[in-house]
């Protein structure tokens, strides 16, 4: 994670294969495609205006979606 006065500016994600997070992430992108990628797109274009400056809120704010699409 890279922070600049206070703020995360950059995250990387590491992580090793099989990890349950890893799964997850595979399983989202996999199920996000077609009409769920353009509605995840919006969604980040919208979030991203609202919460420009800070970023936590903006990850707090695609958590819902995220989480409604691994449980289809």
């Amino acid at each position: 994670m890279k922070v600049e006065n206070d703020k995360r500016v950059a995250h990387l994600h590491l992580m090793q294969e099989g990890e349950e997070r890893w799964g997850e992430q595979l399983e989202f992108r996999t199920r996000a495609d077609g009409h769920l990628a353009d509605q995840y797109a919006a969604l980040k274009r919208r979030i991203a205006q609202k919460f420009n400056h800070d970023r936590e809120k903006y990850t707090e704010a695609k958590t819902a979606f995220i989480n409604k699409v691994l449980r289809q």
